[in-house]
């Protein structure tokens, strides 16, 4: 009789001490890929449109605008920040990411 409440109170024990069961772990690496493949899609394109074609970005929103016609960008975990020199009326974007100073690009 003690043996089969023993063992009960063991399977309840472990089910309670179970952070997760393997298919929830699973639909959340999931969507965290998901999330990951998307992220790198859209900055693969807005650093394809920025560094080979100077072009804005497609999938950025513009957030700082300065008073000589620059403009930082930001997307999903990287921004594309846009230089304009009105001396030589020339463009160019640089992209990096949030946290990294203007001074280091990709």
């Amino acid at each position: 009789m003690k043996s089969k409440q023993l063992k009960l109170a063991r399977r309840e024990e472990q089910k309670r001490n179970k952070i997760m069961s393997p298919k929830i772990r699973k639909i959340i690496t999931a969507i965290c890929i998901t999330i990951l493949c998307i992220a790198a899609a859209l900055f693969s394109v807005d650093l394809l449109r920025a560094k080979k074609n100077n072009q804005p970005p497609l999938f950025c929103c513009p957030v700082i605008e300065y008073d000589n016609g620059s403009t930082d960008y930001y997307g999903l975990f990287y921004k594309v920040w846009k230089d304009y020199d009105p001396f030589e009326d020339e463009t160019r974007y640089y992209v990096g990411f949030w946290f990294v100073p203007k001074n280091f690009s990709i």
